[in-house]
């Protein structure tokens, strides 16, 4: 629970901001998954991006959150803003995404426009972005607003996976890669094929008894232009949004699939695909030790010392439930839908020592 004691550093930077400010703030309270995170802001923008972005998780006002952001957005960022202290050791690097630790501090930088400092030990944030960067619902959501806000989950016991989810049956099907590996057109297909969806991107990670269960974060569906060529259906979506940034395209699933999105699953199989540079497609299975060493790759901000244990305890048990294969996914689509069906069908049917 955030206990936003007046005189912490992360408080005065909230009043800060309150008085930089020409107007009051839009607060906003969402339930993700049991964690509930509150979010207070200056910019009507960023109210209705981080609306887009937790639209499935609506939530009621509470006293006391476990997750306390406020972001501000501002004409010039100043030295008093958040700044990133000497003696932080920078813990992740996007490019024109900076992370850093510093005790129970953890500080974002985005390129010179953007900072935000939160509190691990209280679970609050506080941000400070130039008008100029928040440039789309993309930019505030997965970068001012994410990266740190992925964190103060993980402390709240919900582990983000850069993965894609699906199930059916009772069965949930995982696909770890990162961006261009082929997890949104892979997942577009199965949801196409009758399969309950996740998320084509991240998926929470929870211990439920002596398993792990993943959840789903149904953001829209991020698609290429090959992807876009390859379903045909996806003709038929009025409502795309350009990500330039990113040079793909997104869509509420919804729109052409109702009804698809499932809450959770408990994960049996993990699949890590890539683009093969052919037409044909190949199936390798994988150990579990092999699967766990790149699984540590796709859980966000996985060197932060405050959550490091749990967090590998977590994809340890997942490695150890699943099944574990490698995907080489091949231009001819036909090819490829089959052998992905096989695979899933499959995979259960395998003893699982392939230590």
């Amino acid at each position: 629970m955030t206990s936003d004691s007046n005189r912490s550093p992360v408080a005065d930077l909230v009043r800060l901001g309150k008085q930089l400010s020409s107007s009051d703030l839009d607060s906003a309270t969402y339930r993700v998954h049991g964690v509930t995170t509150r979010v207070s802001t200056n910019s009507t923008d960023v109210t209705r991006a981080i609306a887009r972005l937790l639209k499935p998780f609506p939530g009621e006002e509470v006293a006391q959150p476990d997750i306390e952001v406020h972001l501000f957005v501002i004409d010039k960022l100043t030295d008093e803003m958040a700044p990133v202290p000497g003696p932080a050791e920078l813990m992740y690097d996007w490019g024109m995404v900076r992370i850093f630790h510093d005790g129970d501090d953890r500080y974002l930088k985005v390129d010179s426009r953007a900072r935000v400092r939160a509190d691990v030990k209280t679970r609050t944030a506080v941000g400070f972005a130039e008008s100029g960067l928040l440039t789309t619902d993309w930019l505030i959501s997965n970068v001012f607003f994410y990266p740190l806000w992925g964190q103060l989950l993980k402390e709240a016991g919900l582990f983000p996976l850069h993965a894609a989810g699906v199930a059916r049956n009772g069965r949930g099907y995982l696909f770890l890669g990162k961006s261009g590996s082929g997890k949104s057109t892979l997942t577009l297909n199965l949801v196409r094929a009758g399969y309950g969806l996740l998320s084509d991107d991240t998926v929470f990670l929870r211990m439920a008894g002596d398993h792990v269960e993943a959840m789903c974060f149904p953001e829209e569906i991020n698609v290429s232009e090959q992807t876009l060529e390859l379903i045909p259906e996806l003709a038929r979506v009025k409502n795309f949004t350009v990500n330039e940034l990113r040079q793909k395209s997104s869509f509420p699933i919804e729109e052409l699939y109702p009804g698809c999105v499932i809450e959770s699953t408990v994960p049996a199989v993990m699949v890590f695909p890539q683009i093969a540079d052919s037409d044909a497609t190949a199936v390798e299975p994988m150990s579990r030790t092999e699967a766990l060493a790149l699984s540590l790759r796709y859980g966000f901000l996985f060197l932060d010392g405050s959550t490091t244990g749990r967090h590998f305890e977590i994809l340890s048990q997942l490695a150890r439930q699943a099944v574990c294969f490698r995907l080489l996914a091949g231009r001819n689509q036909e090819e490829l839908s089959e052998a992905l069906e096989n695979l899933l069908n499959s995979a259960l049917d395998q003893d699982g020592e392939m230590e």
